[in-house]
This record gives C-alpha cells, structure tokens and sequence, in this order.
C-alpha cells in the first residue's frame, strides 16, 4: 500500500505515515527508565524470580531434572523459542536472561511510542509521557515477566516487528512482505503478539479507505495461517508429526459434536469474563474513550478501523477456543491492555490537530484523554510493583532457605539436602509448581545437584520437627551423607491468583538425582 493511495481528507491531502521524528529524543529513554524503577522491573531484571517451568530454557540440554525443550515444538509449535535457547539461552544466567528481556520488553514499548508518534499522536510533553508510561506498565505484560528464558525470543521478535512497520506502512509490497515475516515469526514463538502487532498498524495507517484497512486484516488472518501452517510442516519434519499436539493438561475438547461446541463456548464465555472481571477498570476506561470517540468527527474514522481491529482479534480468540477447547491463559490476552490504551491515545490526536490541519488544544475529549492515561499508567504501576514485589519476596524467602540448607559444614563437606512437602499440595497444581522452583533453588546453590525428596524415614522425621523452620538438620547415619531436610513452604497467595488452568505440566526438576 503506497501512501499516494491512502484515503484523502476532506482538504485532499492523502493520509499518510508522518515522516517527521519527533523532537522529544531524550523523552523516551527518560520516561522509559523512570518506568523500569518505578514498576520494579529493574530488580526482577537484577535478581529474577524463575518460574520452574522456565529453567529448561535456561540450562543445558540433558541438564538432569529438567525436560526438554524440544517438546515445546510438538506440544506449542515454539520453535523460534528453542532456536534461541539452542544459540543463546542455554549459554546464559538467569540473571542474563532477564536482563535480555528487560531489554527487549523496553525496544518493544519504545517502538509502540514510536509508532504513535508517526500515527500523529503527539501530545504535550507531560501527556505523551503519561502514553508512554501506560504503554510500558501493561497489566498483563507484568505476568511475563518471569520466564526470561522462555519468552525473550517472542519479545524480541515483536520488537523488530513494530519498528519494522512504519518502513513497511509505506508500500504495499513491504506491508505485504512485513505481514509474512512477522506474523511466521510470532506463531513460532510464545506468547502470541501477532494481534498487537496488527492494531498498531491500524493505527498507523490513519484513515486508509476501509477496502485497505480490510485487506490487512485478512493479510494477517492469512498469514496466521501460513505461520500455523509452518509449525506443522517444522513439527512433521522434526517430530514425524504433523500438526501440534495439544497436551492433555490443557484440557482440550476438539468440535466434533454439538455437545462440545456448547462446552467450549461456556469455557470462553467464562474466561472472558473472568478476564476482564480481574482488569474491570481497563474495559472502564476502554468504554469511556470509545464513547467520546465516537462522538468526535476527527476521532471516529480512525477510531472505527481500530474497533474493527479488534472485533477480528477478539473473534480469532474465540474461535481457537470454539475449535479446540483450549483456554488461552490471561497472560496470553496482551492486546486486551491496549483495547484501553489505543482509544485512549486516539482522544489525544484532537490536542494536536484540528479540522484544517492547525493546532487545537482543551478540548473535554482531550482532557478526558489525559487523565484516562494517567489512570491506565497509575494502575498499571501499582499492579506492577505489587506482582514484582510478591514474586520477589518468594524469591528471597526460597534463596534464604537454599543458601541455608547447602552450608558448608564444619567437616567443610555440603551437605546431601532432600525435599519434603505435604504430599496432598505436592501433587497439587500450585504445590507442584513451588515444590519445582524450590528443589531448583536448592540446585542452584549444589553446583546443579537436584535435592531428592526425602525417603520416608527422613518425611517422618521432618514432619516431626517442622516447628523448628524449613531447614531440619537430619545427622548422619553410619557412613552416609551428613543430610539436611527442607520443609517447602505452602503454596504463596499469588499463585492461587495468577494461575487458571486446572493442571499444570511440571516442565522442569520433574525427576529425582541418585543418591
């Protein structure tokens, strides 16, 4: 699509792609810095919280204890996740990793940024830096943060992607080239970032005749696709299979009867709501700006295009569920942040730009804008720094116990740590998570050694002194091992908030070291 072709306005200028870079270069890194301290991204980025499904990604393969890789391509189609675990991931830290997708998530937002501006929204300084900071502080995004090793690849793949896309916005042969790339590239990778991608290129298309705007759209459903298709033909080649097998702790339920259509359209009638039930105040705000949108003649056109967007979204949504029985986790929805913030951001065009190209500004839908902005970005903050902080203290709470456990004693040996945690949480889905990332804190601190669990002589001792902390000193019997026990702590609140799917697979310290 060239620009000369783009719908005019009512004056007869074509809408098109702002060249002009904006002025404000020190803005960006400024706000984005401000955003990394204020969310406490920097300290998960300095001292991350892995989450146990995460290690796999991080360690290399055979590491003992910890699943493949490889079967995250059969099971999700994570290809392009492997490829950089294979080349970078398994040769990192933890620590390196989240520092890595620190980094990305911050290219990520500032590309958004980028695209906004080039959009013709530019609001004054303080105003833009309200969009920037709702833009980072995503709460949604925050859940993602805790597997680095896992989800750098889609992070960094979306960042290439969204600062592609002004240079493919300006011909149809590289908007069609652009839509292809990206879109195989996102469904080879998780979580899935496609839909962010193609609102963002909504927006930057302007007013481009509906007949254009459609034709992306179904580019982008078609290159879903072709990038599903992809999977299957890596999976057929890789794994003898074609096609991805679902696991069965996702629960599927394929549409082969009535029965199951009514079934799985109660399980997205239900995570729906349970979604948006847990961000109401973004489908507040959402509601709110698309109300006064579409009242503005200078908003509503683009705003329209966007709402169509996002109908094409939320439909591919449901239908993945409609089809499959499989529930997207909350974590997976990233474009429901930005049904707030992109409307929201539209309102700001009026501050900027009036009807015959002059600047207008103190307009109510203008001022309604800003101070939605600084609600989303308020909120987003708080709902950062409450996550991070949660998931830092069971951090330091699980290092303090490892380090503890593994000390050197006084003979200078370390000693043999074994694992007891009640066997009715253990076999839990949230027992089971923290019992992993547990047993992997421990190796961490024993030159990966993962602990045993302990033997049943050794529970009934732990048991019997479990008053006395996490860490039991258990002796040593004749000439074995000077052995210390670890009580796992009960599951955290947050767990039992942040996680929806009935089961879980256990993905790493799955299996047990010899003694």
């Amino acid at each position: 699509m060239t620009t000369s072709t783009l719908a005019p306005t009512a004056t007869g200028a074509s809408h098109r792609v702002d060249p002009r870079p904006t002025r404000r270069r020190y803005l960006v890194p400024a706000v984005l810095a401000v955003a990394l301290v204020l969310t406490e991204a920097f300290n998960q980025a300095v001292t991350p919280f892995i989450r146990h499904d995460d290690w796999p990604f991080l360690v290399p393969a055979n590491t003992p204890g910890v699943t493949s890789v490889a079967e995250h391509d059969l099971y999700e189609g994570r290809w392009l996740n492997h490829l950089w675990w294979a080349v970078v991931g398994q040769h990192g830290t933890p620590t390196s990793a989240a520092i890595t997708y620190a980094v990305g998530y911050a290219l990520l937002v500032a590309g958004l940024w980028r695209a906004l501006h080039l959009a013709g929204i530019r609001p004054r300084p303080l105003v833009d830096a309200l969009l920037g900071l709702a833009l980072y502080a995503s709460a949604v995004w925050v859940q993602l943060l805790y597997w680095p090793g896992a989800l750098t690849a889609s992070v960094l793949v979306a960042a290439a992607a969204v600062w592609a896309l002004p240079w493919a916005a300006r011909s149809r042969l590289r908007l069609v080239l652009w839509l292809v790339v990206s879109e195989v590239c996102v469904v080879l990778t998780y979580p899935p970032v496609g839909v962010l991608l193609v609102l963002f290129g909504v927006v930057l298309l302007r007013q481009a005749s509906w007949r254009r705007v459609l034709a992306v759209l179904a580019g982008w459903v078609a290159c879903f696709a072709l990038g599903v298709g992809v999977a299957y033909l890596l999976n057929w080649i890789g794994n003898d299979y074609f096609g991805i097998k679902i696991a069965y702790w996702r629960n599927p339920n394929p549409l082969t009867s009535w029965d199951a259509l009514v079934t799985n359209t109660g399980r997205w009638a239900q995570a729906a709501a349970t979604l948006w039930a847990a961000q109401w105040w973004v489908a507040v705000v959402a509601v709110i700006a698309v109300a006064l949108g579409l009242r503005d003649a200078a908003v509503r056109p683009r705003l329209l295009r966007l709402l169509a967007a996002l109908a094409v979204a939320g439909g591919i949504d449901a239908a993945q569920v409609l089809v499959t029985g499989v529930v997207t986790d909350s974590r997976g929805e990233l474009w429901t942040w930005y049904v707030a913030v992109l409307p929201v951001a539209l309102l700001l065009l009026r501050s900027r730009e009036g009807a015959g190209g002059g600047t207008r500004r103190g307009l109510p839908s203008d001022r309604v804008g800003a101070v939605a902005l600084a609600v989303l970005a308020v909120a987003g903050v708080v709902t950062w720094r409450s996550d991070v902080g949660e998931h830092q203290v069971t951090r330091g709470e699980y290092a303090a116990i490892a380090a503890q456990a593994t000390r050197v004693g006084a003979d200078g040996e370390r000693p043999f740590v074994v694992v007891y945690m009640d066997p009715a949480l253990r076999h839990s889905r949230e027992g089971g998570i923290m019992a992993g990332t547990m047993r992997m804190a421990i190796r961490a601190h024993q030159d990966g050694l993962l602990p045993d669990w302990c033997r049943p002589a050794e529970c009934r001792q732990l048991i019997a002194r479990a008053a006395s902390g996490p860490v039991v000193d258990l002796g040593r019997v004749g000439n074995g091992p000077h052995v210390v026990g670890v009580l796992v702590p009960d599951p955290p609140a947050w767990i039992f908030d942040g996680e929806s799917t009935a089961t879980v697979a256990t993905g790493a310290a799955s299996a047990t070291s010899p003694r």
